[in-house]
């Protein structure tokens, strides 16, 4: 039999993070960021103890990914990235996408679901609300503007419609991929939160012309209410849950709840529900029932949540009346 010592081919760990790391500073430079940080957290799995390369993976893409970031995009929000760290501003502008929106689309719609923030680069839109049956221009906006605002730092349906006056360019963040920013950049959510709060100018414009000004009176209201939430058709769902009421008016009401999650808060958004008012009065018993649209939940703390409802037909005056006693 022939004699000697047997071939192999293992593969150190040093090699392994050498042959990673030469694929990450090449994708880098390159370009391909995706690809850089996938290998990135590759290399950080697999070979945990290869601190250096590491380190310097990340400073080579970080470095990479500043000198490819677009300077005009930069100047027009200059008050938006002037707050960030050199790895916030990368992660934001990484994540966003950058689509040319062309003339009269309809980007926002009033009393519609809407999970992306706007930045506009370039072009113009107008903010449209509805009065009295018609569609109301009530404002231009345009580059250096935000769009969607409102409903990426709050659980909301659209306070306005936006339609493009002529191709517009803009960089967009979906909500998902932002909360993603919790695991790699968590304090860059609440900065473009705080940043969406200080400079949003669709609900400031809505608030200030007093198109959203209650028309029906709101009372404070006491009791338990029972919600089922309906399916597109209007069918039962096995989905109930209870609350405190807070507020009723003939058009809609606010009560408080409990909620384990975000997610599952958001998902409540735009949902109808079949509700049951109960007063839980002994000396003055009185229930009601309604069918109403979720379109508001404002997130409080300790996974307190209070619900805001649109009722899909006025209730009378009568009932509220003998709910209140």
């Amino acid at each position: 039999m022939p004699s000697g010592k047997k071939s192999t081919n293992t593969v150190s760990p040093e090699q392994i993070a050498q042959k990673l790391f030469t694929q990450i500073a090449d994708s880098a430079r390159s370009g391909q960021f995706e690809q850089a940080d996938s290998l990135r957290a590759q290399l950080i799995e697999k070979v945990p103890t290869a601190l250096s390369e590491i380190i310097k993976s990340d400073t080579i893409t970080e470095e990479a990914k500043t000198a490819a970031l677009d300077k005009d995009h930069l100047v027009i929000w200059d008050t938006l990235y002037q707050d960030l760290s050199e790895e916030e501003v990368n992660c934001l502008f990484y994540s966003m996408k950058k689509v040319i929106v062309p003339a009269k689309k309809k980007i926002l719609a009033h009393g519609g679901m809407n999970n992306k923030l706007f930045f506009i680069d370039k072009g113009s839109v107008t903010v449209f609300f509805p009065k009295d049956g018609k569609n109301v221009a009530i404002a231009q906006l345009g580059r250096g503007d935000m769009l969607g605002e409102y409903t990426f730092a709050t659980i909301s349906l659209c306070s306005a419609s936006v339609v493009t006056n002529g191709e517009v360019e803009v960089r967009y963040i979906e909500n998902e991929k932002a909360v993603g920013w919790i695991d790699t950049q968590p304090a860059l959510y609440d900065k473009v939160i705080k940043f969406c709060n200080e400079h949003g100018k669709i609900d400031e414009i809505v608030s200030s012309k007093k198109l959203e000004k209650r028309k029906n009176e709101r009372f404070d209201a006491k009791g338990v209410a029972a919600a089922t939430i309906l399916t597109k058709e209007g069918k039962k769902t096995e989905s109930v849950f209870k609350g405190s009421l807070s507020s009723i008016s003939i058009a809609g009401c606010c009560f408080a709840i409990r909620c384990s999650t975000l997610n599952t808060a958001k998902a409540l958004l735009a949902r109808h529900l079949y509700m049951i008012f109960d007063n839980k009065d002994e000396a003055n018993s009185y229930q009601i029932s309604v069918v109403g649209k979720v379109v508001r939940v404002i997130s409080h703390l300790h996974n307190d949540y209070s619900v805001h409802i649109r009722f899909v037909k006025l209730l009378k005056e009568e009932d509220i009346k003998s709910f209140l006693g």
